[in-house]
């Protein structure tokens, strides 16, 4: 019969399993936080481009495509470089940064979308860049403090 302090090993194994593709990872590269504001950007370039009534259709659609198709390279880049993405519960450091990126996420997506509609372009633009860079930043520091705190606790 296993001991109390067998189990309880084995179920910090398991802990430390479950959390690893959350805090084992490759360390992004520097173009990431500014490709998400250039992304930011296009969107507010291609909400402003959708208003004008004398610019063709293709004209305003092009760049929501390409926010499109970056948003979704690189979540097939992510998912190829990590050999996975994380799925199942976050350990409980994670946990909390990701949901701060939710709210954050919304909130920089109401703010990108109300000054593509009302700001100029030309202020538009550079603070949709801002935002959205600055965002990721925060997360992404975050993000590894909060992997380091869990896998201080998991080890």
């Amino acid at each position: 019969m296993e001991s109390k302090d067998e189990i309880r090993e084995q179920l910090r194994a398991a802990e430390r399993a479950a959390a690893a593709p959350y805090v084992d990872y490759p360390k992004d590269p520097w173009w990431t936080v500014p490709g998400f504001g250039a992304l930011a950007s296009l969107i507010v370039l291609g909400v402003n481009l959708r208003e004008q009534s004398d610019m063709p259709d293709w004209a305003a659609t092009l760049p929501l495509a390409l926010v499109a198709a970056g948003a979704c390279g690189y979540v097939l880049w992510q998912r190829r470089r990590r050999g996975t993405m994380p799925s199942g519960k976050a350990p409980r450091e994670v946990n909390r940064v990701l949901w701060g990126f939710v709210l954050g996420a919304v909130v920089v997506a109401v703010v990108v979308f109300v000054f593509a509609d009302l700001a100029p372009l030309w202020l538009a633009v550079p603070s949709a860049f801002v935002l959205a860079s600055g965002g990721m930043l925060w997360f992404g520091r975050a993000y590894d403090r909060a992997a380091a705190q869990a896998r201080e606790r998991l080890r």
